[in-house]
């Protein structure tokens, strides 16, 4: 199994509740209104831990009722959700509930690149979707959001060829590169560093660059 660690930024765009005004059948309703008071606020921390904690079942039994109460959104609750359906192996509602959180206008990268990663991982689709649609959320969120963990996600991948993404160092090169001077400093250096090094040995590469002639080149 592949683990990439996203780190998220603190939230710019504050609240994060939107009117929802169509809903597909046959899917679970995204409907809802979120009354904050401070027991909600006080039941959505608790079930965010038991999710850290791996109690799954336990979060979603305190976030499916808040979710279905009325006619707005809070995708926060429908993002652990998403988390825990996920940890269930319920890839469809998984599926269900990231993608309504990488849709939202007001995401600033993460939810894309937390939902471009689980595409990768998880999805139902054939091979070719998988990769074409798990990539196009990356990029989406590395090129339009200028999120930086999807930059050194997409770095990685192409590197390495990773979820049986065609190799391309040339990308791969390019999107570290981005990373790293987006904040990513260590672990992009590492991962090209790593790359370079394999192939100086084989002789495709004549030599590992300085880092900082490297990082600005």
């Amino acid at each position: 199994m592949i683990i990439f660690k996203i780190k998220r930024k603190n939230n710019k765009n504050g609240d994060k509740s939107v009117d929802l005004t169509s809903e597909k059948q046959n899917e679970p309703s995204l409907e809802f209104i979120f009354t904050v008071t401070d027991f909600d606020k006080e039941q959505i921390i608790k079930a965010k831990s038991y999710a850290k904690l791996s109690k799954y079942s336990e979060a979603l039994s305190i976030l499916e009722p808040i979710s279905k109460q009325s006619i707005t959104i809070d995708y926060d609750v429908l993002y652990w959700m998403g988390f825990c359906y996920e940890y269930l192996k319920n890839y469809e509602l998984a599926d269900h509930y990231y993608k309504s959180c990488a849709d939202y206008i007001l995401d600033d990268g993460y939810w894309e690149t937390v939902y471009g990663k689980f595409l990768l991982e998880h999805s139902n689709l054939s091979n070719e979707e998988r990769i074409e649609k798990g990539i196009n959320r990356l990029t989406s969120a590395a090129n339009k959001k200028r999120y930086v963990s999807a930059m050194y996600i997409l770095g990685k991948i192409y590197i390495n060829g990773l979820y049986d993404v065609k190799p391309d160092f040339i990308k791969g090169d390019l999107y570290l590169k981005r990373a790293y001077n987006g904040g990513e400093k260590e672990r992009a250096w590492a991962i090209y560093e790593k790359k370079a090094k394999e192939l100086v040995s084989s002789g495709q590469l004549s030599k590992v660059p300085l880092e900082h002639i490297w990082a600005n080149s």
